[in-house]
């Protein structure tokens, strides 16, 4: 699934609510992106007509153009997290979040924690607090993009994984071995390659693969290096098949990768 990676949050509204048994938000017609989750109770949102009963662990999408009312449960009332923001592309164009209405995402302790650090920058409003805002907007975007979209949930991986991961990021030029990575973790070469493969969906030769050839067309893209240097930066020594590689993963080849950069 693609995912539009050149985004700008400009946040207008933030709050941590506390909800009373007379809160509401009357009907209107929103201009900009609400990002509401619900950390405890329940509610009802009525968004363009139609009603969404939403309770702990919902997650509200509301796009820009919305018309938009909410009351609380008074039974069971409501603490969320809510951010109202305009969301713009690189070039100055007006987007929208690729996400649902309602998702159910449960509760996420690390989610709650960016949402917090979020809310105390935006309160302390300290010198450079709009950049500070707005990367931490943008680490829950893209939050939300791994929990909705791409379905996957990397605080949950094996510490085990996590530690391979780690040691491959930064020994990926050396000859690094599945059976090394296995024992570096305490675990047998061939239990250890089907945990990671369950928790990332691809081999470790697969993980391997990739991490060295993002790294070489990084190189190549910032004029770094020619192709051979590239590869064996990347922990190849031979050019062929470095090559071959390059062009299963990229679909282009390196030195196409490097006039690019050059034109």
């Amino acid at each position: 699934m693609e995912i539009n990676d050149f985004l700008v949050p400009d946040i207008g509204y933030l709050i941590y609510r506390k909800c009373t048994p007379t809160w509401e938000i009357a009907k209107n017609e929103i201009s900009f992106c609400d990002i509401t989750y619900v950390i405890e109770g329940k509610g009802i949102y009525i968004i363009n007509g139609v009603q969404y009963e939403v309770k702990r662990g919902d997650l509200l999408c509301i796009p820009r153009g919305s018309i938009r009312m909410a009351q609380c449960n008074v039974d069971d009332l409501m603490n969320l997290y809510s951010a109202n923001f305009t969301l713009y592309e690189m070039n100055g164009q007006l987007s929208d979040l690729p996400l649902p209405l309602l998702t159910h995402i449960g509760i996420k302790s690390d989610l709650i924690g960016l949402f917090r650090e979020l809310s105390n920058a935006w309160v302390r409003k300290e010198i450079g607090y709009h950049t500070r805002t707005r990367g931490l907007m943008l680490v829950i975007i893209h939050r939300l993009f791994e929990l909705i979209l791409l379905k996957k949930d990397p605080t949950s991986i094996d510490y085990r994984v996590k530690k391979a991961i780690n040691y491959i990021s930064e020994n990926y030029a050396s000859n690094v071995s599945v059976k090394e990575i296995a024992n570096l973790v305490g675990l047998n070469k061939v239990y250890f390659g089907a945990l990671f493969k369950n928790e990332t969906g691809i081999l470790v030769n697969q993980y391997l693969t990739k991490t060295r050839i993002n790294q070489a067309e990084d190189m190549l893209q910032n004029g770094e290096c020619n192709v051979s240097e590239a590869a064996e930066r990347c922990g190849y020594n031979d050019l062929s098949h470095f090559r071959k590689q390059f062009k299963m993963i990229k679909g282009y080849s390196p030195s196409q990768c490097l006039r690019n950069q050059l034109d």
